[in-house]
């Protein structure tokens, strides 16, 4: 088990949460993941986690379906700082987490300026997600996943309003 997933475990517990966690073949795509979840038996929602950098060389997250797509118009106008994905080699550096399956906490999560949550993740029962690693992910509630990113990161949390482009 990787430190990220330690990580990922000690806010859980902390939290007395109770995700569906396992540990599986790598996930590196959403092929991957779709057999992954048939196998596991898990029906939730796959989610994604974007890992970004500011052109002001702040970093941030967003968080939506992994059906959806990134708005840069959009997160630029939320965030007033041009975003792009940061780079493979520089998220593992950064996070310790493997291009494709970044997951919100279980790393040092003070390098994050803010996080952008798609509300569309609220919608759904289950929600699947990367736990600290490519070989762990865990299903949970979307007000679960909400409980952690509140205690991660308490007032660096914007929620998305596509009603405001």
């Amino acid at each position: 088990m990787k430190e990220n997933n330690k990580k990922c475990y000690e806010i859980i517990e902390k939290l007395e949460l109770h995700p569906l966690v396992a540990s599986h073949e790598p996930i590196l795509n959403y092929e991957t993941a779709e057999k992954v979840d048939k196998e596991l038996g898990w029906n939730g929602t796959e989610s994604k986690c974007l890992f970004l950098r500011g052109k002001s060389g702040k970093l941030y997250l967003f968080i939506t379906l992994a059906s959806e797509r990134m708005n840069s118009k959009l997160l630029k106008k939320i965030l007033t700082d041009k975003v792009n994905m940061v780079s493979g080699d520089e998220m593992k550096k950064l996070t310790g987490m493997e291009p494709g399956c970044m997951t919100p906490f279980g790393f040092d999560i003070s390098i994050i300026e803010k996080v952008v949550i798609d509300p569309i993740i609220l919608d759904e029962k289950e929600l699947i997600c990367a736990f600290g690693s490519e070989t762990m992910s865990m299903q949970i509630t979307p007000s679960d996943l909400e409980t952690i990113l509140k205690y991660c990161y308490q007032d660096k949390i914007i929620y998305l309003d596509k009603e405001s482009l």
